[in-house]
């Protein structure tokens, strides 16, 4: 997936600040979105006034508003940095507004640098934030050291530079994360909330040369363009000689009875804040966003994508190497029995603590590089669920067979595929609305050609004995299979009495009274569970000992 740099995102920025400051309506038109689900091109187009532009394409949204920005930005201005007429025609008088900060001077050897780290210290006490410097290596020979340093403001990760030494690498790191805030700022929606919590960046008048800094990548052109955009006015008509008070008192009603065309900004306008998610694309593309789980790995949302008012499941985990293949897996297996993938994305946000006792207040301290993974919402639950549903009760065990017969194949097409799973359990099985079953969870996921695998991968109830050491193939999710078909199977009344037995259940030692009522599953679960693992059957072999057990019990009195 492509990445973005912060610095990339400045024409939505001026031109959001060109038209506020002018008093002129620009929205953003969604046109189309093309090409397969892991790959979507989506196409956006700015409008100003009613006035279409240009459309442009990119990865994502983001992207693409920016791009669409850019063309429109282009058409707007001419090389020597007058507005089109056509522009012009559509504006408003603009009020009064203080003029924008100087562009940046011409750069000279004897210039003195920008001291950000001054900067960024004066920024974090006027907004009240913490910025630290962080060591993160530091290597070379004992008279020819290089340091590295990270940036963090409230513990988010800004910027990282090194040097010869720390102050210079602070220095570095600083420079990156200024960069970076100013980036933002320029390219964030200008509501009154964001324009008061970003004060202490550019609308400080204390900070001159931090306004300098925020334009290094803006050209000398570009900001007497701006400065010629604020001194410009609309050339109204004067009144004839004749004009009496009674005629300018008629145009000045038709002046107030004139819809206006600039955005307002009132509260009851603005956009509610979505309770769970900080992330820009989570909130623009989805809405009804709920929590349905959370754990270590992170948090799960249920959402309606609002483009097709289908629901979702989007699983939110911070960026590794372990979500990474997980996505990896997802994008190559299509399969009935396995939870569909869509698509994923990069971007900054919370992960809500597993002890946290309400979803809705996020973890300030948690912020950080997080992955999305948009999946199929399967409406019915987990095998885990279904398992709760069913204690207690009795005549469950044909609807056990079909459930697992399901799970099978879908763990045969898995292994065809050369994909191990590693952590097969009725927690990350999940079942549709029409009542089919869909594993999922595949952030343990490795392939069969890997030499070594990680060492006690899984969870330690449903993990093979092989597990323990590094070398293993797919027998690791047969043997998960052994368990999983006894516990539907059987259902113990409580949670409390399965885990009382399931080491014995584990060692082949299962209910006399399971023995007499299913002796053909307690042969199969035997051969499942065998410690030899040459000694388990392959998927493909599970179905068929499947096969048998319907065509010796046709007609049973048993319950299926």
């Amino acid at each position: 997936m492509a990445e973005y740099s912060p610095k990339t995102q400045l024409y939505k920025g001026k031109l959001h600040e060109y038209c506020q400051k002018h008093k002129i309506q620009l929205d953003y038109k969604d046109v189309k979105v093309d090409g397969p689900p892991h790959d979507r091109v989506f196409t956006v187009m700015v409008v100003i006034n009613g006035k279409e532009y240009p459309p442009a394409t990119g990865k994502n949204k983001k992207d693409a508003k920016e791009k669409a920005a850019k063309a429109a930005w282009n058409i707007i201005t001419q090389p020597d940095g007058v507005l089109l007429p056509q522009v012009l025609q559509l504006q408003p008088s603009p009020s009064p507004s203080p003029p924008p900060p100087p562009p940046p001077p011409v750069s000279s050897s004897d210039e003195k640098p920008h001291d950000y780290l001054s900067l960024l210290s004066h920024y974090g006490q006027k907004n009240k934030k913490r910025i630290d410097y962080v060591l993160k290596e530091e290597c070379g020979l004992p008279h020819k050291k290089t340091f590295s340093y990270v940036c963090k403001i409230d513990d988010k990760i800004y910027g990282e530079g090194t040097g010869n030494d720390k102050k210079a690498a602070k220095q570095a790191a600083a420079k990156c994360a200024y960069e970076q805030l100013t980036s933002e700022e320029t390219s964030m929606r200008h509501t009154p909330v964001a324009n008061s919590a970003n004060s202490g960046l550019s609308n400080s008048n204390d900070m001159s040369d931090s306004s300098s800094a925020c334009c290094t990548d803006s050209s000398s052109k570009n900001g007497n363009l701006l400065n010629k955009m604020n001194g410009m006015t609309i050339d109204e008509p004067s009144s004839p000689p004749g004009t009496t008070p009674k005629n300018a008192a008629v145009k000045s009603k038709r002046r107030e009875n004139t819809p206006k065309l600039a955005p307002t900004f009132s509260g009851a306008q603005v956009k509610e804040e979505n309770k769970y998610t900080k992330n820009e694309r989570f909130s623009d593309d989805f809405e009804e966003i709920e929590p349905i789980g959370s754990g270590g790995f992170g948090n799960v949302f249920k959402a309606k994508k609002i483009i097709d008012k289908k629901s979702y499941a989007i699983k939110k985990v911070m960026w590794s190497g372990k979500v990474h293949r997980e996505v990896e897996a997802l994008a190559k297996l299509e399969h009935k029995n396995i939870v569909r993938y869509y698509t994923s994305w990069r971007g900054n946000d919370y992960i809500y603590s597993e002890n946290s006792s309400s979803l809705s207040r996020p973890r300030p301290d948690l912020l950080c590089d997080c992955l999305f993974i948009q999946m199929e919402f399967c409406e019915k639950g987990t095998l885990d669920g279904w398992i709760d549903k069913k204690r207690g009760t009795e005549n469950y065990q044909a609807e056990s067979l079909i459930k697992f017969r399901q799970i099978v194949t879908g763990v045969e097409y898995m292994h065809s595929k050369e994909f191990i799973h590693r952590d097969l359990k009725p927690l990350n099985i999940f079942i549709s609305s029409e009542d089919k079953i869909k594993i999922g969870d595949f952030g343990l996921v490795t392939s069969m050609t890997d030499d070594l695998r990680t060492t006690e991968k899984g969870t330690r109830s449903y993990m093979s004995p092989e597990q323990k050491g590094d070398t293993y193939g797919p027998e690791v999710d047969i043997f998960a299979l052994g368990l999983i078909l006894f516990e539907i199977l059987w259902i113990f009344p409580t949670r409390v009495e399965k885990n009382k037995k399931w080491e014995q259940i584990r060692n082949c030692i299962f209910p006399e009274e399971f023995n007499k009522k299913f002796p053909t599953e307690k042969y199969i679960i035997e051969q499942l569970l065998s410690i030899n693992v040459e000694k388990r059957p392959s998927a493909s072999d599970v179905l068929e000992l499947l096969e048998l057990v319907d065509k010796k019990n046709p007609n049973s009195a048993r319950t299926y």
